[in-house]
């Protein structure tokens, strides 16, 4: 495969910078460095040699263009501008205007040719083979209800159950509905600190040490241990399990002991919790420093909050971080925006600047989304390539929890490819199957429609929506600040760092 001379030059940078790249800091746990280097491994798995060709396969085919010339003139007077809220399509006095059946036929039709016409993820979804049979059952729905018919009924009885099955799209949104993957969360039980050892996990009950023979939960095995820190700091494990939400309800993890003194087998039942998720504070940037150690907070990336102003703001903070021993940064809650600024800071406190290989993204160009001339992707990470870990000098802890989603998913997954980053906290949300997101009204009923025109793909096309990019370290989301200034105080990092 031939490369353009910009991309061979900077896959070779990226190769002679990763012979370079520094040893991590002295004090990090044998053990912690192992589960760092396997989470970047499934974070940033290699793209296979035919990833491009695969990908075209998510194209959306069958696009004339005298139908894209028709649907592109239909849109124009149904895009919603950048800063129209859904609330004010429907204001709470009048949620939905009435309309007749055949208005709500014909919206019907528009949403479907403008998800063919526009939607990234019309393709990925399964194409004209399942969509086009919902549109037509949606139809024959329609058709036998009474005429006039209120918005919000059209919405609720015929869009969003029709939909709901087939798209999986944390960015896909009918007026106030998201049409998203099940989202997974840990479960965790800190009744008992666990160690690993050369014959697995252990613990101590009443002084005595017992290994872990076995675990199950609802009646199957499990590893049953989420590594974590303590309160005090420590490095160590906990029980728990990694759930898809719909399994959240099943909490009795059951626990099989062996004592080291005496071999007798010891039962337990243990009470698994959700690792909670909270409404932090809206913040675009905020740096302070506690105990020695710079911490840097950003809970937003979303217009008004991210404008040139604050890529200069961030762009000023990494550079000032630069050489660091340890920096803290507090990325909890962030639902994302524009990565634009994150990106800068990252740049300028690492000198990494050529981010992205979480994620193939193509961006789906036709005449109706108002982008070009023909159906077509657009990427400007081609070729697609795999590399080591980048050097980074200063030892990043990123605290992470569930409601990280979009681009700040997006940053998470830049941060995977740094050396010297620990993540401390939850999964990400897991929103980025598309991006670039547009926003549409239907003409009659006056429903909101919002989606990405970019496809994000993982290299090895796993699942991400709904899973997101998971911790090194699970800790509850509240607490896991503190816990990190006692990491760092308990194993001398600010000693250690390089």
């Amino acid at each position: 495969m031939r490369l353009m001379p910009q991309i061979a030059a900077a896959f070779l940078a990226l190769l002679l910078a990763a012979c370079q790249r520094p040893d991590p800091p002295a004090g990090i746990p044998a053990h912690l460095l192992e589960i760092i280097e396997a989470n970047r491994a499934i974070a940033l798995p290699p793209f296979p040699e035919d990833f491009r060709e695969r990908a075209d396969a998510f194209l959306t085919q069958g696009l004339t263009h005298e139908e894209d010339v028709r649907v592109s003139r239909e849109r124009r007077r149904a895009i919603l501008a950048p800063n129209e809220g859904i609330r004010e399509i429907f204001p709470d006095n009048d949620p939905a205007r009435s309309i007749s059946r055949e208005e709500a036929s014909e919206d019907l039709r528009f949403l479907f040719d403008l998800m063919k016409y526009a939607y990234a993820g019309y393709q990925y979804f399964g194409g004209d083979d399942v969509f086009l049979p919902i549109r037509d059952s949606m139809l024959e729905r329609l058709a036998e209800m009474e005429s006039p018919l209120a918005g919000l009924s059209f919405l609720n009885d015929i869009l969003v159950p029709g939909l709901w099955p087939a798209i999986a799209d944390n960015h896909f949104q009918l007026h106030d509905v998201t049409l998203g993957a099940p989202r997974r969360r840990a479960l965790m039980s800190e009744e008992f600190v666990l160690r690993k050892g050369s014959d697995g996990y252990s613990t101590k009950i009443d002084g005595d040490e017992y290994r872990l023979v076995e675990a199950a939960l609802g009646g199957q095995k499990v590893e049953g241990v989420l590594p974590t820190l303590t309160r005090e700091g420590e490095a160590a494990y906990a029980f728990g399990h990694f759930a898809d939400w719909n399994q959240l309800g099943i909490q009795a993890l059951s626990v099989t002991l062996e004592s080291l003194a005496t071999g007798d087998l010891l039962t337990l039942a243990l009470r698994l919790w959700p690792l909670p998720s909270f409404d932090w504070p809206t913040t675009l940037f905020h740096q302070y420093e506690t105990n020695g150690v710079p911490v840097v907070v950003n809970r937003t990336l979303s217009y008004p909050y991210a404008t040139s102003d604050a890529t200069k703001i961030f762009r000023e903070s990494g550079a000032s971080l630069r050489g660091a021993p340890v920096v803290l940064l507090d990325l909890r809650g962030n639902g994302g925006g524009l990565p634009n600024p994150m990106l800068f800071w990252i740049g300028a406190l690492t000198g990494n600047w050529s981010l992205g290989r979480a994620f193939g993204v193509f961006n789906f160009r036709s005449m109706s989304n108002g982008l070009g001339s023909g159906p077509r992707w657009t990427t400007g990470l081609e070729p697609f390539v795999s590399a080591p870990a980048l050097p980074n000098e200063s030892l990043i802890i990123a605290l992470t929890d569930n409601n990280i989603g979009s681009a700040g998913d997006l940053i998470v997954g830049h941060l995977r490819e740094l050396e010297n980053v620990i993540f401390v906290g939850t999964n990400t949300k897991g929103a980025l199957v598309t991006g670039g997101v547009v926003r549409n009204v239907l003409p009659h009923s006056g429903i909101a429609v919002i989606f990405g025109i970019q496809l994000h793909l993982r290299p090895d096309f796993s699942q991400f929506e709904g899973v997101g990019f998971m911790p090194d370290l699970w800790v509850p989301p509240d607490q896991s600040l503190h816990r990190v200034l006692a990491f760092i105080e308990r194993y001398g990092l600010l000693r250690g760092a390089k």
